[in-house]
């Protein structure tokens, strides 16, 4: 045996005997440190070796995951919604909480995920298509962001704060047109009240003057036509 072999076996040996001790024989990352619960690790320590026992124990699973997202801990979060999302099938408050944590946190795709995920669950609900078209906004997709804001607008047409989003992502694309059909639309829905608020009325008028769109028909996107 040569004695550069002898010596890179040597090495080998120690490494497999003592590579615990010594870092430099290993090249795995080291691990993240744990994340700082504070007051509530205790209770979340708890939580997590019960879901182990009971993965799909919905109740404590969604307690787990209202404390991770009360002490800030959003990759916690993440995966617990993943991890119970896997065993299980998808928790509408997991998803929920993971949404809001990743939005807060600014992690564009993750909150993209979890919208994606509740839209799938329950496509019906408007709120759901509201924060994937903002998470889509977010990661700068105008054009998928509108059609989803627009799914949004034709289940409620009456809310205001879903026009909002839906006529400042058009206007983003240059869409004029599908803009004032959406205030139009917004105004035969809404609440008098509101489409007879003077902010309306002035947005209104001030879109009709400035665009030279075709028939309402025409004008108004596919989605927003009434069956």
């Amino acid at each position: 045996m040569s004695v550069s072999f002898r010596s890179a076996f040597r090495f080998a040996v120690l490494c497999l005997s003592s590579g615990a001790v010594l870092g430099a024989c290993s090249s795995k990352a080291p691990e993240e440190p744990e994340f700082d619960h504070g007051l509530k690790k205790p209770l979340v320590r708890k939580l997590r070796e019960e879901l182990t026992e009971t993965p799909c124990d919905k109740a404590k699973a969604q307690q787990l995951g209202q404390l991770l997202l009360d002490t800030g801990d959003t990759k916690g979060l993440t995966k617990v919604t993943d991890t119970f999302g896997e065993k299980c099938g998808p928790n509408i408050v997991l998803l929920q909480l993971s949404y809001t944590a990743n939005a807060r946190a600014g992690e564009k795709e993750q909150a993209l995920k979890a919208a994606t995920a509740l839209v799938t669950a329950q496509p019906d609900n408007a709120s759901y298509h509201v924060w994937r078209g903002l998470s889509l906004e977010a990661l700068g997709r105008t054009e998928e962001s509108a059609v989803d804001l627009q799914k949004a607008f034709d289940q409620q047409p009456g809310q205001r704060p879903i026009l909002n989003a839906l006529v400042k992502a058009y206007d983003a694309q240059g869409k004029s047109c599908e803009a004032l059909a959406a205030y139009q639309r917004f105004v035969q829905n809404a609440k008098p009240s509101e489409a007879k608020s003077a902010e309306v009325q002035d947005q209104l008028q001030e879109r009709a003057s400035k665009t030279s769109c075709p028939a309402a028909d025409s004008a108004t996107p596919e989605a927003a036509k009434a069956p």
